[in-house]
């Protein structure tokens, strides 16, 4: 509409503009530049119009390209996330060498006198020596602390570890010698 709008008032405008040229009276000379230049307003307001409204419709476009793109990234994130496998619990055996582990770090570490390359050499044989320990029918029933305990005399290792994970103290033994006493404390 807006086309046959500007279509037509450009049509009277080149008439009016025709019509004042040939025009020799003073006064129908004056109402005719009057009527162009309302009628060439007309024209431009509407072009203006057309031109706005076809931009306003492509910014419309290209926000609604966005906002269909970014919806596209969250539901592809969204759906990242929920295709990804649960982590799995680790098993019994897996946590308890992670738990020996953690309990020699200190050792090792002071071990390596903070030397990266001995302690990551170090790290890498108890990881070695925990995978065999493993493999021993009582690696899941002995006591953390005993497990720690003999993997640093089998490492030659000088140092001292504390254990500090609510762990029931060591179950002695006929070859260990007679148990402790335990005190009562009730």
């Amino acid at each position: 509409m807006l086309g046959e709008l500007a279509e037509h008032a450009l049509v009277v405008a080149k008439d009016l503009s025709q019509r004042m040229r040939g025009c020799e009276d003073t006064g129908e000379a004056v109402a005719l530049a009057d009527a162009f230049q309302k009628v060439s307003r007309v024209v431009r307001l509407t072009l203006a119009l057309d031109f706005k409204l076809d931009r306003d419709a492509a910014r419309d476009d290209r926000e609604a390209a966005k906002l269909e793109a970014e919806q596209a990234q969250v539901a592809a994130a969204q759906t990242a996330v929920a295709e990804r496998p649960a982590p799995r619990a680790p098993t019994p055996i897996e946590a308890r060498k992670e738990r020996v582990g953690n309990l020699l770090y200190r050792v090792l570490w002071n071990e390596s006198e903070g030397d990266t390359e001995e302690f990551d050499i170090l790290q890498e044989d108890l990881r070695v020596r925990l995978d065999e320990a493993a493999l021993h029918p009582d690696f899941a029933d002995l006591p953390i602390e005993v497990l720690a305990r003999r993997i640093v005399a089998d490492m030659g290792l000088s140092g001292d570890f504390t254990l500090s994970l609510s762990e029931p103290p060591p179950q002695a033994t006929l070859a260990d010698g007679p148990a402790p006493a335990a005190a009562d404390t009730g």
